[in-house]
């Protein structure tokens, strides 16, 4: 459950709306914090000129014996003004006090650092006997009017301290974050089942659809789909359907294709077994007669007309022994002795051999190797052949001369048949391939789907088994033959070969 894309995608997302909102709510107490801090300062200011302009009234009147009287009444009337004092701006002594028993003493250290600094013009915080205070410290002026009663040569009579107690702020601070993180709670249980039925609906239930989907076809129902849609869903959705088809048809064509070869390998082995005892059959006899003709010819006379007859009689046992040895390794073929091998040293070999017969009918061979072609991991014997018998097919292609173009370098792909004649095919890794181009009489496009298929030939002396024994080898080596061919124009057979670090 932990590991579920659904699970991690609903916690990042709580995770995230958690975070938000609690900086949202951290900021909007810290603004209302501050505001109400603000409204307490401000007010302190204004009580503050409210009670100077009482105490002026109060001293032009020449009651200044009414003047502690009248501080007590005002704390005692006013619920917001807790503390009210004057005191001397020269020694601090308090001179009048809502406190009477604070008369006489000094005023707090904190008011005295404020009004010498001259940082009086404001409400200040202040923390005085374990609660907290607005103070504003107002100074006294000797003005004009006072200087009847006073010496004119003072300018601040005394310092008025009025204390406004925060207590109902702090409480209501306390009110606004407990409100703030009830609300908080509520929005995100609302968010909360809000992602996971949005979560459930568009992300969960497409999910789940997809995991039965796979999970159906991984037991091997292919006709099975996924609910397709118009979101990202749907366009994945699409696709996978999609592919589906596709490896479906791919299937049944595998399938078909399966089917055809083993029809054609029962037939191939029922033929193989045929012919080898076939072979077998001819071959002994074949032998015995070769021995009598051979004493016979050894008794005759030189000059004998007859020794002429046994020769071709010979030369004929000769070729049937070709095409018993030929029908033998048809239906016995031998495992190949794989080996890192050259392609050019085998190729060199198979031009040698086929040199003669190619300057015989006016065949030029021209070869072409690409430098560094890495080594195959080859039976050369059996590659041998495979080459040897396409440039003898090219040669015979041009009796009347031509040229043999043979090409080898890397290939980054090639393709297989996995079906002779049906066009399916699977793609390959690198390979090398090695390219026999002749511009011989080229061959029919209805003889090309089945070039490769024993016995199929045109020609007079041919068992028609070479292309079909060269196609086996090249694919129990892992590439595969392509031909291609357009009549008195030429044939191109390529042979692909695996490189040795694809096998």
């Amino acid at each position: 459950m932990i590991y579920s894309l659904k699970f991690k995608f609903i916690v990042a997302s709580l995770l995230i709306v958690s975070v938000i909102m609690s900086i949202t709510t951290w900021k909007d107490i810290k603004d209302t914090r501050h505001r109400l801090l603000e409204g307490q300062r401000e007010k302190a200011k204004l009580l503050s000129q409210g009670v100077m302009y009482s105490i002026h009234n109060l001293m032009l009147r020449n009651r200044w014996n009414d003047l502690q009287s009248m501080v007590e009444d005002i704390v005692t009337d006013s619920t917001e003004i807790k503390e009210l004092r004057i005191f001397l701006p020269d020694s601090g002594e308090i001179v009048t006090s809502s406190e009477p028993q604070e008369i006489g003493d000094r005023i707090y250290a904190s008011d005295m650092q404020v009004y010498t600094s001259r940082k009086y013009k404001d409400a200040v915080l202040m923390e005085k006997n374990g609660s907290t205070y607005a103070s504003k410290l107002s100074p006294i002026h000797n003005k004009t009017e006072c200087q009847r009663c006073h010496d004119h040569k003072r300018d601040v009579l005394g310092v008025l301290d009025l204390e406004v107690s925060l207590a109902g702020i702090d409480e209501s601070i306390r009110a606004s974050k407990k409100k703030h993180l009830e609300d908080t709670l509520i929005i995100f249980l609302i968010l909360s089942g809000g992602i996971l039925l949005v979560v459930g609906i568009l992300i969960d239930r497409p999910i789940t659809n997809i995991i039965h989907t796979i999970e159906t076809i991984e037991k091997g129902d292919l006709t099975v789909r996924m609910e397709d849609g118009n979101d990202e869903f749907g366009i994945m959705a699409r696709s996978f359907n999609s592919m589906l088809d596709s490896v479906a048809k791919s299937n049944r064509e595998v399938e078909k294709c399966h089917s055809l070869q083993m029809e054609r390998a029962a037939k191939l082995a029922s033929l193989g077994e045929i012919i080898s005892g076939i072979a077998h059959e001819i071959k002994n006899p074949l032998a015995g007669i070769s021995c009598a003709v051979q004493v016979f010819q050894s008794e005759l006379e030189e000059g004998d007309d007859r020794k002429v007859i046994t020769s071709e009689i010979l030369n004929h046992i000769k070729r049937l022994d070709n095409i018993v040895k030929g029908l033998l390794n048809y239906a016995r073929p031998i495992p190949p002795q794989m080996r890192n091998q050259k392609i050019s040293e085998v190729l060199d070999k198979a031009v040698f051999f086929v040199y003669p017969e190619a300057k015989k009918h006016n065949v030029t061979i021209e070869t072409h190797l690409e430098e560094e072609i890495p080594d195959i991991l080859m039976d050369s014997d059996q590659m041998q052949q495979v080459f040897l018998n396409l440039m003898i097919n090219a040669v015979q292609a041009m009796p009347d001369g031509g040229n043999l173009k043979i090409v080898a370098s890397e290939s980054d792909k090639f393709s297989m048949d996995i079906c002779n004649g049906s066009g399916s095919q699977l793609s390959g890794h690198k390979a090398i391939k090695v390219i026999f181009e002749d511009n011989g009489h080229g061959i029919e496009p209805e003889m090309q789907k089945s070039i490769f298929d024993p016995f199929i030939t045109k020609k007079s002396r041919g068992t028609g088994l070479g292309l079909s024994i060269s196609q086996r080898i090249v694919r129990e080596h892992g590439g595969n033959i392509v031909v291609s061919s357009e009549v008195n124009k030429g044939t191109t057979f390529t042979v692909y070969l695996p490189e040795t670090s694809d096998m």
